[in-house]
């Protein structure tokens, strides 16, 4: 990094991939902004430069002594150690000490004091709640919702018919004995991590459970058509709170958007029969894509919302492992729920290789999709090309 560019970046002020500091803090506190950082997506450390956007930098011996101090932080005092990228950066100023922390390849990271941190804009904030740092494993790939039992479930709420009928065909063989005695048939639940013990994990109720609006009551989906463009709009179509097994969401979620899509006029009343707007792979695809993608670890319902002229579907959770809406568009999948999404081609119309965003966006263009960090959800919205009426 050449003097120009530093100047660049420090004029665009501090956020949550820069900060700057006229020089180190403690040992502990600076263990705690790698972590931060690490946890975090990664970012840069100005050392050298204050809060405002001024550089007082540092003679040379000065700045090697903070590289060698920063380097010795981020591998003694982080958990597990982490290894950093420092560059002396020569202004008219003085040196500055650019600290580069990549994104941690092994989340979660925390300091030696077992503390847990994330960026929150240009500050860091301490992981408290046990959702949020269930997330972070999960970030990291040593925590997955769907494998987690529920505590209240038993194996009567499990459907035993449904599950024989799924393995049949999907393995051409006689299910095991599905007595609730029987080991052979516990332990192929086991096997197929669908039950843990005497408990369902959050998949098995997914995809074979019953009583899932006691069980897993956030798991759902809120539909709403909306009159007018906003959510605001304390008026609207239809309203409806889809609950079951994910085969049973997806076909209320369906059947929702499909009233819609057969009741948009062309021309004449709103109880006459209409056209189809959107074509329906669309809708299958993307709806799919929120059940089997979505974050469990969050107690949320997916949003299937229909306004005049857009239909949104918010799914909760952001993109999994770094994944972007750019790479979503050209048909790269990353998945969170592996074992979900090995279910679903034979319970689902899923195909699980990445190609249906390209079907969806082939059938209509005008898809788009936001990462929202800040919200926990992506957003996936088809604009219409007029406003339904």
């Amino acid at each position: 990094m050449e003097e120009f560019e530093l100047r660049s970046q420090v004029l665009l002020g501090e956020d949550s991939t820069r900060q700057f500091k006229r020089e180190p803090s403690t040992d502990a506190k600076m263990a705690g902004e790698i972590v931060a950082f690490a946890n975090s997506g990664g970012g840069r450390i100005f050392v050298g430069v204050e809060k405002g956007g001024d550089i007082h930098g540092m003679n040379s011996a000065e700045a090697e002594k903070v590289g060698e101090d920063m380097a010795k932080i981020a591998w003694d005092s982080v958990r597990p150690p982490f290894s950093i990228l420092t560059q002396s950066v020569a202004t008219s100023d003085g040196i500055v000490v650019v600290v580069e922390i990549p994104n941690g390849a092994s989340k979660p990271y925390c300091d030696n004091k077992g503390v847990y941190w994330v960026k929150n804009g240009p500050d860091k904030r301490r992981v408290q709640s046990p959702e949020e740092l269930a997330r972070l494993f999960q970030l990291g790939e040593k925590l997955y919702a769907e494998n987690q039992p529920v505590a209240v479930s038993t194996l009567e709420d499990f459907d035993r018919d449904r599950f024989t009928r799924f393995y049949e065909a999907k393995y051409s063989e006689s299910a095991p004995d599905t007595n609730i005695d029987s080991s052979a048939y516990l332990r192929t639940l086991e096997n197929l991590e669908l039950v843990v013990g005497n408990r369902i994990t959050v998949a098995g109720l997914l995809l074979f459970g019953r009583r899932l609006p006691v069980l897993l009551p956030e798991m759902k989906i809120d539909a709403v058509w909306f009159k007018g463009y906003e959510r605001s709009s304390d008026e609207w179509w239809d309203q409806r709170i889809i609950t079951g097994t994910l085969p049973e969401q997806y076909d209320g979620g369906m059947g929702f958007l499909k009233r819609w899509n057969s009741r948009v006029q062309g021309e004449g009343s709103f109880n006459q029969a209409g056209h189809l707007a959107v074509p329906e792979t669309v809708f299958e695809e993307l709806l799919i894509n929120a059940l089997i993608h979505r974050d469990y670890f969050i107690k949320d319902s997916i949003k299937v919302f229909i306004f005049d002229d857009h239909i949104e579907i918010r799914s909760p959770g952001k993109l999994p492992n770094n994944l972007t809406v750019e790479q979503i568009r050209r048909g790269i999948r990353r998945s969170r729920n592996v074992l979900l999404a090995s279910f679903a081609p034979d319970l689902l119309n899923y195909r699980g290789i990445g190609s249906g965003v390209l079907r969806a966006l082939k059938s209509w263009p005008s898809i788009s999709w936001l990462n929202d960090t800040d919200g926990d959800e992506v957003v996936a919205t088809i604009h219409l090309t007029q406003p339904s009426t």
